[in-house]
């Protein structure tokens, strides 16, 4: 099965985008020298400088960012700073939100001609904007040379058709397995790399009242069904678990992504049943903080979460914290995974003042400086190819994926719809484990959610 066709446009866009930054560089030398910016360095203060005049002409509106689910990341509050520092005349808000309303959040606003000045929100779910025409096209407003360092994974998703590029990716997560290391050399574990060996670990660790893993199963079960992506791609035919998620494959029971998908079900269900998932029995809706308290209180000997909670774990664990691809069903299977970016885009209909207040912050948050404080923090900044200095070798493992070929953009089929997002994230195990649905039931579920965001588009 190849990729879908958005998929063969998403990869043109990516090499068209990449091609006309490569243009635009070359033409900038002139001579044939080489004028990008050092390793290291941050290009959006050579852009700066060399457009000093031009940006003394410009008036600059509220910083409006909307998306924020919480206290904003450091990284957006030390952007904040020195954006306000440069222009001092710069006010700024927040519009909160949570995971379930962000989405109607910002839409509402935008529609309303109220706008935010930056939307965030995650990349592979920016493509519903950007569907309707809420989205500024970025490209030739944002300093190609800061485009040409974003990495290639993490920019994909965020470029249109036709090469537009409709959101700029800050930092990225994806869905991994830590585990206590610490407790797996006492056991003489070895990193699991099948089902049957992780099932093994678990029937161990049971024997001694503790729990194979943890997970937020109240509203991100999407960490876990990652154990999908590899199965399809592997069983069904490369690209197959990319038009799941784009909701082009049908996972109907008895169709080849269906039982692929039931297998996965049934495997987690049989490691509920036996005891294996914390907190056994009955507590089928654990939240992300009651799953972090169990594999930091060493209850549970690993959790499925996002890459981007190691700083999280690591402050709360007493001990050596490891990191693994979710195992696959036989061996010789590549394990797969999504990567979801967190991006910011500007609205289509924002007034000049704000576009210009969002490219001086695109371009603050995009620089060395703030892509530095998002290491710092334990998540993997964009600019990957900059030199970052003391980074955590956990971290290091973490942000070397990106270039293993393992992580795909786009292939959780979260992106689908809302209504997708939240039955993966909420009820795609719960639901058979719980017994509220069969898993044949699961899977017309999904069937019907699929169809239904098809007929929306």
């Amino acid at each position: 099965l190849c990729r879908s066709i958005p998929m063969l446009r998403k990869t043109i866009s990516v090499l068209l985008a990449l091609a006309m930054v490569s243009a635009l560089t070359a033409c900038a030398g002139g001579d044939g020298s080489s004028e990008s910016t050092p390793a290291g360095a941050d290009p959006s203060s050579a852009a700066s400088a060399g457009g000093a005049s031009e940006a003394e002409d410009k008036t600059y509106g509220k910083l409006t960012i909307s998306g924020v689910t919480g206290d904003p990341d450091a990284f957006i509050v030390a952007g904040v700073e020195k954006l306000q520092a440069e222009h001092p005349e710069i006010e700024v808000e927040y519009i909160p939100c949570d995971n379930s309303t962000r989405e109607q959040v910002i839409k509402t606003a935008i529609s309303a001609g109220d706008p935010p000045t930056i939307g965030y929100y995650w990349g592979t779910r920016v493509n519903s904007f950007y569907d309707i025409g809420m989205n500024l096209d970025l490209k030739g407003k944002i300093s190609e040379e800061i485009v040409s360092n974003v990495n290639e994974g993490m920019l994909e998703p965020c470029l249109g058709e036709n090469g537009e590029i409709y959101a700029l990716p800050m930092k990225t997560v994806y869905h991994t397995t830590f585990y206590n290391k610490t407790m797996f050399d006492e056991y003489g574990f070895e990193e699991p790399e099948t089902w049957d060996e992780m099932t093994a670990i678990f029937e161990t660790l049971k024997a001694d009242d503790i729990f194979g893993f943890s997970t937020n199963s109240a509203t991100m079960q999407d960490c876990l069904y990652g154990m999908t992506y590899g199965e399809l791609d592997a069983k069904v035919g490369e690209g197959t678990a990319y038009g799941v998620a784009d909701g082009t494959v049908s996972v109907l029971p008895g169709t080849e992504a269906g039982e692929v998908i039931r297998g996965c079900i049934e495997q987690v269900q049989a490691w509920y049943e036996a005891g294996y998932w914390y907190p056994g029995d009955g507590g089928i809706n654990v939240t992300q903080d009651d799953a972090n308290a169990a594999f930091s209180q060493g209850r549970a000997a690993c959790t499925f979460i996002y890459s981007g909670a190691l700083e999280v774990l690591k402050n709360s664990c007493d001990f050596e914290i490891g990191t693994f691809m979710k195992p696959t069903s036989e061996a010789g299977i590549t394990s797969i995974d999504n990567i979801e970016p967190d991006v910011f885009f500007i609205p289509s209909n924002a007034s000049e003042e704000q576009i210009n207040t969002g490219l001086a912050f695109l371009e603050i948050i995009l620089g060395h400086e703030i892509q530095q404080t998002i290491v710092d923090s334990g998540q993997t900044p964009s600019m990957t190819s900059y030199t970052f200095e003391n980074v955590d070798p956990l971290l290091e493992e973490v942000m070397a994926e990106l270039d293993s070929g393992r992580l795909q953009a786009g292939v959780n089929p979260c992106r689908t719809s809302s209504e997708m997002q939240n039955f993966i994230k909420q009820q795609i195990f719960a639901a058979p484990c719980s017994g509220t649905m069969t898993i044949d039931q699961t899977l017309e579920e999904m069937e019907r959610i699929r169809l239904a965001a098809g007929e929306a588009q």
